[in-house]
């Protein structure tokens, strides 16, 4: 008997139960995708090749089907002559929704204007504190920026002022290849799940 035979499993759902399912539950995609990963990684590590080949063909067609699904919403919102712009713009504020148009290649805003409006978002937070932040480049999916004014002298206080850009950045640009602060002990690039 083989060992797959000896697996207790729960009765498949039908494709449509698990789409409709409702539990008024808000669910944190944070921790949506860090369980993703760890399915991914299972599939991954599925000793039969066979089995593993279908886990990840099911998981692609999947992807697809979705990332189809949310290209015609897009569409669909793009072409309403400006009247649901609203609806896309406040639908682009939602960091799952927009991390769903990223991961298909859908998000209409490039990542240079979101990282931008990342800047412009901490803006006054660091001027707040004697500082602004100065874009240095942005090429191949790596930014550069500098810290100025006077929120330099104090390193609590750069540091402070630099997860804050960190945590803008990271939210508008999870794309985002790596991220360098100039004069930063942390300076180095860091890579974006």
């Amino acid at each position: 008997m083989p060992p797959e035979a000896n697996l207790q499993t729960e009765p498949a759902l039908q494709f449509t139960e698990c789409v409709s399912q409702n539990d008024a539950v808000p669910v944190d995609s944070r921790q949506m995708a860090r369980r993703l990963q760890e399915l991914i990684e299972q599939i991954q590590n599925q000793p039969n090749p066979a089995s593993r080949a279908l886990l990840q063909d099911c998981l692609q067609s999947l992807l697809a089907f979705y990332g189809e699904g949310l290209s015609r919403i897009v569409e669909h919102l793009q072409a309403a002559d400006g009247q649901d712009r609203p609806v896309l713009d406040r639908m682009l504020q939602d960091p799952a929704i927009s991390g769903l148009l990223l991961i298909h290649g859908l998000h209409p805003m490039p990542l240079e204007t979101r990282f931008h409006a990342a800047l412009e978002k901490v803006r006054p937070y660091m001027q707040s504190h004697g500082g602004n932040i100065e874009l240095l480049s942005l090429e191949n999916d790596v930014a550069r920026v500098r810290l100025q004014g006077t929120c330099k002298s104090c390193p609590s206080s750069t540091i402070t002022l630099e997860l804050a850009v960190r945590q803008a950045v990271e939210e508008a640009c999870p794309d985002l290849l790596g991220f360098e602060v100039e004069g930063s002990a942390a300076s180095e690039p860091v890579a974006q799940p």
